[in-house]
C-alpha cells in the first residue's frame, strides 16, 4: 500500500528547484547596478535622521528636490547590512524572492491544488523570476504582489481579514512605486466580487464580504497610503515614473522582451500556451473569470515591459492549476527520484562560482574607482550605470540609476549627446567642469578622448575602465596624476 502514497520527500526536492534557481542566481551575480546608491541613501538617512528631500549625491543637480520613493526599502536595507552584515543582500533578494515562492504555493493550495502540482509549478515560477531578483525594492513587490492575492482569496471567506489591508497597503506605499499596482488589484477584486457573470465555464467567485465593507476598506487603505513622507505626492510621481517613456527608451528592463531568448520563450509563451490547450481540451470545470482577466492583463503589460515578468508569473499558476487535473507522485521511488533531483539541486549552485555575500559584480570597475579614491581632485563624470557605485564610494557624480530623479533636467540629454557623440562633448564636460571621465574601453567617447591629447590625459586603464584626466584648459588647472604602473 505504501507505493500508491504520495512521495513527500521527492516532492519537497522538487519544490526546492524553484528556490534555488533563485539563490543561485543572486550567489553568483555579485552586487551592480542600484543597490550602491539604495545603500548610501538608506544610510545617509540612518545617520541623519530625517528622509532624504534634496539631492546629496549629484554634482549637476545638487539640493534639487527629490522624492525617494522608495526610502522604506532604503533604510531596510541599510539597517540589515549594518546589523547582520553582507548577507543582508541574499537575505533581501534570494530571501524575498523565497518569500513570494512560498506565497505562490500557499495561495494554491488554498485552493486545494495538489503538492505534487504545486512543486511544479514552483520550479517554471523560480526559474521565471531567477533574473529579475536582485537587492532592490522590486523584488520586495514581488512577495507583496503574491501575498496581496492570497490575502484576497482568503478574504472571500474570512470578510474581518479585509481590514488587514490598509496597513499592508500603507507599507507598500513605502516600499517601492508598484503600490498603484497593488490598489488597482484591490479594487479589481472588489468589483469583481460583486458582478454575477455566469456564462459557460466561467463563473464569479464567491464571497461573503459585502459591499460596503469592501467600499470602506478600499477608502480607508488610499488614506492608509498618505501615511508616507511625501503625502499625496507619491501617487502622481508614481505614476509618472511608471508610464515615462523617457525611463523605457534607457533602461532594458522597461523594454519589450527579446523573444529571440529561448529564456522568454519558455517563460512567457510557455505558460500562456500551456493555458490555451488546457482550456481547448481540459474536463469542462468552472473557471473563476477574474484570474482570465488578470492574467492577460500581465500578459499585455509584460510584452510592454519586461520587468512585469515576476508579476506575471506569479499570477498564471492559478489558472494553470485551475485547467489542468490534478496529481500526486504516487509511484515514483524516492530512493533514485531524490538523488537526481538533489544532483540538480547541486548543479544549479555549483554551475558558477559562488560570490561572498556583499562581493561586487564583474561589472563594477571597482579599481579604478580605488584609483580615483588616491588621487582623484576633481568631477568625475562617469556611466549611468556606475554612477550609484560612485555614490557609495563618496563620490559626487554627474549621473547615475535615479533616472526619475534626472527627467525634466538638462542632465540625461547631455549625458545621452556624450555617450552617443552627437555632441562634441567638451563644452558639455567645460560647462559642469568635468575634470575625470570613466567609461568603458574601446568605445566611440573612449577612442575620441585618446585622440584628443591636447584636453585629455589617459591616466588609468585596465580591462573593464579607463579613466581620462583633463589637462585643466577650461580654466581649472588640474595637477598630472601618476601612471598607474597597471592591473586590471
Amino acid at each position: 500500500m505504501n507505493q500508491y502514497k504520495p512521495r513527500w520527500l521527492f516532492i519537497a526536492f522538487l519544490a526546492l528547484i524553484g528556490p534555488t534557481f533563485v539563490w543561485a542566481y543572486v550567489m553568483h551575480a555579485g552586487l551592480s547596478g542600484d543597490v550602491f546608491w539604495q545603500w548610501a541613501a538608506g544610510h545617509y538617512m540612518w545617520v541623519h535622521h530625517r528622509i532624504i528631500r534634496r539631492d546629496p549625491f549629484s554634482y549637476s543637480l545638487y539640493g534639487r528636490p527629490w522624492v525617494t520613493e522608495e526610502w522604506g526599502f532604503e533604510v531596510l536595507l541599510a539597517g540589515l547590512v549594518s546589523a547582520v552584515g553582507p548577507v543582508a543582500y541574499w537575505l533581501i533578494s534570494a530571501g524575498v524572492g523565497t518569500v513570494a515562492l512560498a506565497l505562490v504555493a500557499g495561495r494554491l493550495r488554498h485552493r486545494s491544488v495538489s503538492w505534487s502540482k504545486i512543486a511544479i509549478i514552483l520550479v517554471f515560477v523560480g526559474l521565471s523570476l531567477m533574473p529579475l531578483i536582485k537587492v532592490r525594492p522590486q523584488t520586495l513587490s514581488y512577495a507583496l504582489f503574491a501575498g496581496e492575492l492570497w490575502l484576497l482569496d482568503t478574504i472571500r471567506r474570512r470578510p474581518k481579514l479585509v481590514w488587514v489591508m490598509p496597513l499592508y497597503m500603507a507599507l507598500w506605499t513605502n516600499l517601492h512605486g508598484s503600490f498603484l499596482l497593488g490598489y488597482l488589484i484591490f479594487f479589481l477584486y472588489g468589483v469583481w466580487m460583486f458582478i454575477p457573470v455566469v456564462k459557460g465555464r466561467f463563473e464569479t467567485p464567491k464571497t461573503n464580504l459585502s459591499r460596503k465593507t469592501w467600499g470602506l476598506a478600499f477608502g480607508v487603505s488610499v488614506l492608509a497610503s498618505l501615511i508616507n513622507p511625501h503625502g499625496f505626492e507619491i501617487w502622481s510621481y508614481a505614476a509618472h515614473v511608471s508610464f515615462s517613456s523617457q525611463i523605457s527608451s534607457m533602461i532594458a528592463e522597461w523594454q519589450s522582451p527579446n523573444f529571440h531568448q529561448h529564456f522568454m520563450m519558455l517563460t512567457i509563451i510557455g505558460p500562456l500556451a500551456v493555458v490555451l490547450l488546457a482550456a481547448e481540451f481540459s474536463a469542462k470545470k468552472p473557471i473563476e473569470w477574474p484570474e482570465f482577466v488578470l492574467l492577460g492583463g500581465m500578459l499585455v503589460a509584460v510584452l510592454q515591459s519586461v520587468r512585469f515578468l515576476p508579476y506575471y508569473a506569479i499570477e498564471w499558476p492559478v489558472v494553470v492549476a485551475a485547467l489542468t487535473p490534478d496529481f500526486e507522485f504516487k509511484r515514483v521511488r524516492s530512493f533514485i527520484g531524490v538523488p537526481v533531483v538533489l544532483a540538480l539541486l547541486v548543479y544549479i549552485i555549483g554551475s558558477q562560482p559562488i560570490r561572498p555575500p556583499g562581493a561586487i559584480g564583474s561589472g563594477v570597475p571597482a579599481r579604478a574607482v580605488d584609483y580615483l579614491a588616491q588621487h582623484r581632485s576633481g568631477r568625475v563624470f562617469a556611466m549611468y550605470h556606475w554612477g550609484g557605485y560612485l555614490i557609495s564610494r563618496g563620490f559626487k557624480v554627474f549621473v547615475d540609476g535615479r533616472t526619475d530623479f534626472y527627467l525634466h533636467s538638462p542632465v540625461l540629454p547631455d549625458y545621452l549627446a556624450v555617450k552617443n557623440l552627437s555632441k562634441n562633448p567638451n563644452p558639455i564636460w567645460a560647462h559642469y567642469r568635468v575634470e575625470y571621465v570613466l567609461w568603458e574601453p574601446n568605445t566611440a567617447l573612449a577612442t575620441f578622448l585618446s585622440q584628443d591629447s591636447q584636453q585629455w590625459q589617459e591616466v588609468y586603464v585596465s580591462k573593464n575602465a579607463v579613466i581620462y584626466q583633463h589637462r585643466g584648459i577650461w580654466g581649472i588647472q588640474a595637477r598630472e596624476l601618476p601612471l598607474p604602473g597597471g592591473g586590471t
